[in-house]
């Protein structure tokens, strides 16, 4: 086929002024040699097809019309003269003889270069590219959905058989909840607004009972994921419908009711229980104190990197891989996609920040959770989980002590202590205020005085000992703290931080 070949040459002396166009189409080119010097204005004769004048010609190659101009042309003119000529062959002819490919090439010429409407929306469109291209420039690229014109519907089968088809059914909501209204559209857009509307009591009273369920480890209604015949009843349902109510007509302003449930007083009350409460109402169903119980995996994680100060608080952003110990993913690998899309048969640990980032931007391998989160219930995502179970186990107590994610928070926040001014009871009086924002308990502090004191005998004359200690984490630990110094407060911090009174809300 006959192809219309064009090279521009702007006279800089570099390779990038050197372009190259076929039919029109600019086509990149790699360069081998930008060493040019001289004028080129010389003697050497110029030869099409042939590289130098010691190599063979180009073979089967054919020349059809050769030209030079005494400018560099602009993209426009080099898309233009690729189908001025055949155009104009083309037009000699009367239509009734051209074939498809002909008649593309003709609207092609038409519409690029002499309607002025098309050129006028083909300007609009490139301008409305580039402010989309700049409007991404600095996001991720996400999929966007789009109803289609013609509504769904499905077929209903005699007995499950796939061609005794019975009645057509399109979409709809339960029978036994507010219908659509009759000028709702029927799409997604009808059901958002259905699903939202003060008709329908189901969203915000699921919502409010979820967000209860968050600050006192119970929902008014106990199962949380089951709000029908079989669930439980809610425990003061006057409440939680003027909650839901509530919360809807302000606006379903989620932060506001967390702020308003944390400062009720049903909220504020003492976690202190009397043996008769107890006896009457074990599980605090009644509400007649407050919440106490172990908080979730990502917030004692949370908890302990803000306390110690290594908690990155940046919002956004990829998702990161923290400590975690070796073959975990190994054992549970799939093969890699062909494209290297993903990777999760070995797992990389990140460094720097990513390490300290917020729980919620951990990597989630499903299949494969961290072992460090997982032993504080952390749930797996195979299934729907609307209410974690929270379980007491020596383990628990053991990640807290050795892991190292644990220990790095550990040593920072004895760092913290051991640059802080004044004495020891001074110090861990500090400590209470970072871990609990309150003093200690006398018996809580009398087991602090006597773990500091104990470590504190323990490393003296065994620098070595203590160095190897403090070296936990990635963190370099701080030179100007002697390690004998640091070790006791690095143990002080980490009992603080197995304490019941950290570890429960």
């Amino acid at each position: 086929r006959w192809n219309h070949v064009l090279a521009t040459y702007d006279g800089s002396g570099k390779a990038a002024g050197v372009r190259l166009f076929i039919d029109g189409v600019p086509q990149e080119v790699s360069v081998t040699k930008d060493a040019l010097d001289g004028d080129i204005r010389t003697s050497a004769p110029l030869q099409l097809g042939r590289e130098h004048p010691g190599a063979n010609p180009l073979r089967e190659a054919r020349y059809q019309d050769v030209r030079f101009y005494a400018r560099c042309l602009s993209p426009d003119e080099a898309g233009l003269l690729a189908f001025e000529d055949l155009a104009a062959e083309i037009a000699d002819r009367p239509p009734s003889q051209w074939n498809a490919d002909e008649r593309k090439t003709i609207a092609d010429f038409y519409f690029t270069h002499r309607d002025g409407r098309a050129k006028t929306l083909t300007a609009e469109i490139q301008e409305r590219t580039a402010r989309l291209e700049q409007l991404g420039a600095n996001g991720d690229a996400c999929l966007v959905c789009a109803e289609r014109p013609q509504l769904a519907y499905s077929n209903v089968l005699a007995r499950g058989v796939y061609d005794r088809r019975t009645e057509r059914v399109r979409a709809g909501v339960p029978h036994f909840l507010p219908q659509l209204a009759a000028d709702a559209p029927q799409d997604r857009r009808g059901l958002a607004d259905w699903v939202v509307s003060a008709g329908n009591p189901l969203t915000a009273r699921v919502t409010v009972n979820r967000m209860w369920q968050e600050l006192f480890g119970a929902g008014l209604v106990e199962s949380a994921g089951d709000f029908g015949l079989v669930g439980d009843r809610p425990l003061h349902r006057p409440l939680l419908d003027w909650l839901a109510v509530d919360f809807r007509e302000q606006g379903w302003d989620v932060k506001r009711f967390y702020r308003q449930l944390a400062l009720s007083a049903t909220y504020r009350q003492s976690a202190h229980i009397t043996p008769a409460l107890l006896e009457r109402d074990p599980a605090n169903r009644l509400l007649a104190r407050g919440p106490r119980f172990r908080m979730d995996a990502e917030m004692l994680r949370d908890t302990a990197l803000a306390a110690s100060g290594l908690l990155v608080e940046k919002i956004g952003g990829p998702s990161v891989k923290p400590f975690q110990p070796a073959g975990v993913w190994e054992a549970l690998a799939y093969p890699d996609a062909p494209d290297g899309s993903f990777k999760t048969d070995h797992y990389v640990m990140d460094h720097g920040e990513s390490l300290h980032r917020r729980s919620l931007y951990t990597y989630w391998k499903r299949q494969a959770a961290l072992p460090n989160m997982e032993i504080f219930d952390q749930p797996v995502r195979v299934e729907a989980c609307p209410r974690r179970q929270r379980a007491n186990t020596p383990l628990q107590a053991l990640v807290i002590m050795n892991d190292p994610q644990w220990l790095e928070a550990a040593r920072h926040l004895g760092e913290r202590l051991a640059l802080r001014a004044g004495t020891p009871g001074e110090r861990l009086d500090f400590l209470g205020e970072l871990l609990l924002g309150r003093p200690w308990q006398p018996e809580e502090r009398g087991v602090l005085v006597h773990a500091y004191e104990k470590f504190h005998e323990l490393y003296q004359g065994r620098a070595a000992e203590a160095a190897e200690l403090v070296n936990q984490g990635e963190i370099p630990a701080n030179a100007a703290i002697p390690a004998i110094e640091l070790a006791p407060w690095m143990l002080v911090a980490s009992t603080a931080l197995n304490l019941d009174a950290t570890l429960n809300k």
